[in-house]
């Protein structure tokens, strides 16, 4: 193939339009704090409904919300209500945060099971490990070039600011 064939296809791929990678990025350093919750907590709930057998169909149905909804929790980049963390776990069963209660200074701190439940924790956390860190790099990846790799339409809408 000689150069101006090359040159061609080139010019053929390049689009007129300015790249938005910077504003993308910007955004996504401004909000990686509540993206990488939400991220994680899609994760847990992909889980549960495979663990269920349920559809998002049947999550929606459950929640009372629509499909397209579930659709952008699954995704990883919704920034969740309580009212919406809550229907999830009322749907699934399951509990994705918890909320530690105030206790004033004079009252002992029960730390009876803590073992336990750190134990417990523990070998959740390197069970989903190998998928979590497939997931993650998946996700970290897609932000980097701005798209969803499976399917472009859905890739990841960032506002420019």
């Amino acid at each position: 193939m000689e150069l101006n064939d090359r040159l061609d296809k080139f010019e053929k791929l390049v689009s007129n339009e300015p790249s938005n990678f910077l504003s993308k990025l910007e955004y996504y350093r401004a909000n990686k704090s509540w993206l990488d919750k939400s991220a994680k907590v899609a994760i847990n709930v992909l889980e549960a409904l495979k663990q269920k057998g349920l559809s998002q169909k049947d999550l929606a149905q459950k929640m009372n919300v629509s499909a397209q909804q579930v659709n952008k929790i699954l995704k990883g980049q919704q920034n969740l209500t309580f009212e919406t963390i809550s229907k999830l776990e009322t749907a699934l069963e399951i509990s994705l945060i918890e909320i530690i209660d105030f206790k004033a200074a004079d009252k002992p701190l029960d730390v009876s099971n803590t073992e336990e439940r750190v134990n417990s924790a523990l070998r959740q956390m390197k069970k989903a490990m190998p998928e979590v860190k497939k997931q993650v790099g998946g996700y970290e990846r897609n932000i980097a070039l701005g798209k969803d790799q499976k399917n472009p339409k859905t890739a990841p809408q960032f506002k420019n600011s």
